[in-house]
């Protein structure tokens, strides 16, 4: 049973019977039942007319359609005949324009369609005119039509008549023939019970592809989804090789590296005679493989956080300070990426995209929130290169005044005498009020910019935002009232501690404490580990430096050093993290919002494991003090990393090498 697929040129196929070598054993195709009936319209009838018209006038001798598909078959009274997989149309159209001509003597029969079969058997001029009047129905008899395979589509599949319509109605129609998608995603039941009932040639019934997404809604904002492609999106792709029935990466890595994972297409442009026969071969392009993707992330810590944070929304990452590679990556709530991509009624769609969750949104290079006291080492830093040494001291009461405005202080009684190390474990608000102002917005916006504050980290899904870093120029475009737009004292004031205006989203806060990690070089993040490519050899994804910061080695070192004690001092703000023989540094926050209950949660920060830095942020929306419900998820992530890099290392040494001994 080999080579039963066979592929013949049209002109090979449609011959009469004054034709060279013509094969008198094959005289009729089969059009089989899961074929879609006969679509060309006049439009489609007269462009093939005229680009014949237009050949024979330039004289050049030889004209070929694309060739169709067949398969030899036995019919039922014995008769080898051709079953035409793909080209029905082409043949269909060559046969009536043959007919009318008195040209072909070939048969062309339906399977399943009696009807179709008889009219193209008993075709003649007479009858061809009274199709084409047929054609021209009036509007009422079309939606007679229409409402007859809307009743046939809704008794099979058991969808609302009122469904179907909206889809007819809403439906772009796509594809040379131009179909209209009623129903994706049909079971598969349903839709070999539908093959057996439904006898009408407007409705198919036909597979497609989709992508089948194993671990369901886990890492789901990483991964993205793919879908077919968009008449928009082909227009915009097939110059790269894309294909009107492809699937195409809409979300996360399967948008930012479809390319590379697809590959390219080959082809074969060849001038074959009037018989196909190969006459030379013009052009090859040879295809080119698409490479596999494989993610940074650790599916067992993938797996664990994503439990931790079940009934929770926010974020949590953690990644490789000495990389940029993220090992886990949690935007809760996430979404089931086969329901993602498969077909949706506009009630389920419009019920996620209102949902208050926002399950749709990647919260983590996407959502923007005020830092809130994680933006500390960021004004601390300032304050630190500013020249204020950090000994220097203020006196927290609780509440420090500015004019006529009255700033809180994290306590309601204050924290006393505070230097640097202090504000850092304490968080103590007053610190960065009194300071801030000492070291000058100039000073502040410096350093916040050195950290990347109000620019894209550049991580590798698409859709990140790159937050608010306010500026007197930025507040002169924000508002249209003078009175809005000016610079005011309190603006400094509120930004020092992470509130106001300026706002991060998480991987931005993720970026600043992996710069600290990493003695000051900022690393460009990625989910991506490797590329293997279809030889097998692999690309390894190289850590990318942004920038160096320009910080003071002594200042950094300073900086780090505070960020231990809200772990291990006894009036540190992150206690939880304090794990017996687990280095820990982190800086908790609390931050103000609108739209929630509470406040929302921070903590972010740095593990030490071996020669590994392994960085950390979470926020819980609405999670209220930040060393509480950011501080049990990041515990938790600590230990649950220890448990696999640590102790497991200790518990299972190497294995001892056993030689092979002789003895007497």
């Amino acid at each position: 049973m080999t080579n039963l697929l066979k592929t013949l040129p049209v002109g090979k196929i449609i011959q009469n019977e004054n034709t060279p070598n013509r094969n008198p054993n094959f005289e009729h195709y089969l059009i089989p039942y899961y074929q879609r009936g006969y679509r060309w319209d006049e439009i489609n009838v007269k462009a093939l007319l005229e680009d014949i018209d237009n050949f024979i006038n330039l004289d050049e001798g030889k004209y070929c359609l694309q060739p169709i598909v067949v398969v030899p078959r036995i019919d039922d009274e014995g008769k080898n005949i051709w079953e035409v997989v793909d080209g029905q149309q082409r043949l269909i159209t060559m046969f009536i324009i043959f007919k009318c001509i008195n040209k072909r003597k070939y048969k062309i029969i339906f399977e399943k369609r009696e009807l179709s079969t008889s009219f193209l058997e008993n075709l003649s001029e007479d009858n061809i005119n009274e199709k084409l009047k047929q054609e021209k129905k009036s509007r009422r008899e079309k939606i007679i039509e229409t409402v007859n395979d809307i009743k046939v589509i809704s008794m099979v599949t058991g969808y609302n008549i009122d469904y179907i319509i909206d889809k007819f109605q809403k439906e772009q129609r796509i594809g040379f023939d131009k179909s209209i998608v009623v129903i994706d995603d049909l079971d598969k039941n349903i839709a070999l019970k539908a093959i057996e009932k439904v006898n009408n040639e407007r409705i198919d019934i036909v597979e497609y592809n989709k992508r089948l997404y194993p671990q369901g809604s886990l890492a789901s904002h990483v991964i993205g989804n793919v879908k077919s492609i968009s008449p928009k999106e082909y227009e915009e792709r097939k110059a790269k090789g894309y294909k009107i029935d492809d699937l195409i990466g809409k979300k996360g890595i399967e948008r930012q590296y479809d390319e590379i994972m697809k590959g390219k297409d080959g082809e074969e442009n060849v001038e074959v005679d009037v018989r196909g026969n190969l006459v030379e071969k013009l052009a090859t392009n040879e295809s080119i493989p698409g490479k596999n993707i494989y993610l940074s992330i650790d599916l067992d810590l993938q797996k664990y956080m994503t439990q931790q944070f079940s009934g929770k929304t926010g974020v949590f990452i953690a990644l490789e300070a000495n990389t940029g590679k993220v090992i886990t990556y949690v935007s809760s709530p996430e979404i089931d990426l086969n329901v993602l991509s498969s077909k949706m009624t506009d009630a389920e769609w419009k019920k996620l995209v209102e949902s208050p969750s926002k399950p749709l949104v990647n919260k983590g290079v996407s959502g923007l929130y005020p830092p809130g006291s994680t933006f500390k080492v960021v004004s601390g830093m300032a304050i630190l290169e500013a020249g204020i040494g950090q000994y220097e001291t203020v006196l927290s009461t609780g509440a420090y005044k500015y004019g006529k405005t009255t700033f809180r202080d994290s306590h309601k009684y204050g924290h006393g005498v505070t230097n640097f190390a202090k504000s850092i474990e304490e968080s103590v608000n007053t610190y960065y009020y009194v300071f801030s102002q000492r070291a000058g917005l100039e000073r502040v916006l410096k350093e916040a910019k050195e950290f990347g504050v109000g620019e894209k980290t550049g991580i590798d899904v698409p859709g990140e935002q790159k937050g608010v870093l306010p500026t007197p120029e930025w507040k002169k475009s924000k508002f249209k009232n003078p009175k809005d737009q000016r610079w005011l004292p309190g603006d400094l004031i509120n930004m020092s501690i992470g509130q106001g205006y300026v706002l991060m989203t998480p991987m931005q806060v993720a970026m600043v404490y992996q710069a600290i990690a990493n003695d000051g070089v900022l690393l460009k993040p990625t989910f991506v580990d490797r590329f293997v490519n279809y030889d097998g050899t692999v690309e390894m994804k190289q850590a990318q430096i942004v920038r160096k910061l320009s910080f003071k080695k002594e200042n950094l070192d300073i900086l780090r050093n505070a960020l231990r004690l809200p772990v291990v001092g006894s009036g540190g703000t992150a206690r939880l993290l304090d794990i017996p023989g687990y280095q820990i540094f982190a800086k908790t926050g609390t931050a103000q919002n609108t739209g929630f209950g509470d406040n929302h949660s921070w903590i972010a920060g740095y593990l030490v494991s071996g020669k590994s830095k392994i960085v950390f942020v979470s926020i819980v929306e609405g999670g209220g003090y930040g060393g509480i419900a950011s501080g049990r998820l990041a515990r938790e992530f600590a230990l649950k990393y220890r448990d696999k890099y640590e102790l497991k290392k200790n518990i299972f040494p190497p294995e001892v090498q056993v030689q092979p001994q002789i003895k007497k």
